[in-house]
């Protein structure tokens, strides 16, 4: 009898600890729920992916480039968080980007920045296809985000 009520017991527990984190997962993709580092993290594992070549002396200034742009654009996003002011903060990004693409040219040599500047197209590419998609102008991320690997493909072939 004490057994069946004790596993009766560790069920339900199991079940009901089961259903309380599924529920406290964050649901979707909405604007309050993007997170910069994982953007970063999944650009730089896209590049370090695609440019198979790269010597363990860039693997190390890649790294620190982009532990660079990762606090200086949560930086910038705080900024346009705080003022709202999303059309001004336009060209702060742009500029940021092309301090990191600037940045990430001196490293890699012409063949693998051809396979970067690929990543970064398909990317942007795809960021546009979503805002039209949507009809909206850049509220969170997209959500359907293919992969890079067909582009990158592609760019290295042409």
């Amino acid at each position: 009898m004490k057994r069946d009520v004790f596993l009766t017991g560790t069920i339900l527990f199991l079940i009901l600890s089961t259903s309380i984190s599924v529920f406290a997962q964050p649901r979707g993709r909405g604007p309050g729920s993007f997170d910069p580092d994982e953007m970063i993290k999944r650009e730089k594992q896209n590049v370090f992916k695609a440019i198979a070549d790269l010597s363990d002396d860039q693997k190390l200034l890649l790294e620190g480039i982009y532990d660079e742009f990762s606090m200086s654009f949560k930086e910038l996003r705080e900024e346009m968080m705080q003022t709202r002011d999303f059309q001004a903060m336009r060209p702060k990004m742009q500029a940021l980007r092309g301090e990191k693409d600037g940045l990430i040219k001196d490293v890699l040599n012409e063949d693998q920045f051809l396979i970067y500047r690929g990543i970064m197209d398909n990317r942007r590419r795809q960021m546009e296809e979503n805002v039209q998609r949507r009809g909206r102008t850049g509220n969170g991320p997209p959500d359907n985000v293919p992969s890079n690997e067909d582009s990158i493909k592609n760019n290295q072939i042409n």
